[in-house]
């Protein structure tokens, strides 16, 4: 069954909506009501390779993308986009991220900085930053409400072990997060972005969204991926995250 986050915020979220905001719930309180809803902390702790395969579509671009994440744990991750027999790559090893940028004119693999590396390394946190978030080094407060397409939105701001900040806009009937805020410091300047996650499916007991709409924050440019499998546990080989061998 399919759960469409963006719709789920309904008349009946407003209903119980005030009393809810007016409470004296915890920080701990509403991340625990958001792992519950993702599946529970058992069902995500069980999980340590996801691979998603979808398509993408870039602003500007008459074409669809093949796309590929894979992420294991601790903190590894790949991301492929596959056009014309040509595939880009950026990894992250746990430590070091590299890429390979062919539609750049550039066919060998490449060390980047750390700055560089930091959205592939987020995108290793398939739990998302709000589960067991002391644990990763991470700090949450609650902000308040604000609106999301029309309707109310829980907001909880984490900042990162890396120093990133993120704002996590939860359903509150659903409790899933259904819009990402991200502030980014690279190389001293700041950047943030909006990746606005829907149409939800349960894999192994976990809600994952088969929907990212993402761009910078303020303009109408956006990236789709679409999702089209999710597997959880499947065999991933250490060495797809690792800088290539005598490169």
């Amino acid at each position: 069954m399919r759960l469409r986050a963006s719709r789920i915020a309904s008349a009946l979220a407003l209903c119980f909506f005030a009393p809810l905001a007016a409470s004296a719930q915890s920080v701990d309180d509403l991340v625990a009501k958001h792992v519950a809803a993702r599946g529970g902390l058992t069902a995500l702790r069980a999980i340590n390779t996801v691979t998603a395969t979808g398509r993408m579509r870039v602003p500007g671009l008459d074409a669809v993308l093949a796309y590929k994440q894979y992420s294991a744990r601790p903190d590894n991750a790949r991301i492929e986009v596959t056009l014309q027999g040509l595939t880009a790559v950026q990894a992250f090893d746990g430590a070091t991220g590299w890429q390979i940028q062919p539609f750049q004119g550039r066919k060998d693999p490449e060390k980047i900085g750390a700055d560089d590396a930091k959205s592939i390394e987020e995108s290793a946190d398939f739990e998302d930053a709000l589960v067991d978030y002391k644990a990763k080094g991470n700090a949450v407060d609650f902000i308040g409400t604000e609106d999301v397409d029309g309707a109310p939105a829980l907001v909880l701001r984490a900042k990162l072990k890396n120093g990133d900040e993120q704002l996590y806009y939860l359903d509150p009937d659903a409790m899933l997060t259904i819009r990402i805020v991200t502030k980014q410091f690279v190389r001293g300047a700041e950047s943030q972005s909006v990746t606005d996650l829907g149409d939800y499916e349960k894999v192994a007991g976990v809600w994952f969204p088969f929907e990212l709409s993402s761009g910078p924050k303020g303009s109408s440019a956006r990236t789709l991926i679409t999702f089209d499998s999710v597997v959880v546990n499947g065999p991933v080989a250490a060495s797809l995250f690792a800088f290539p061998q005598g490169k």
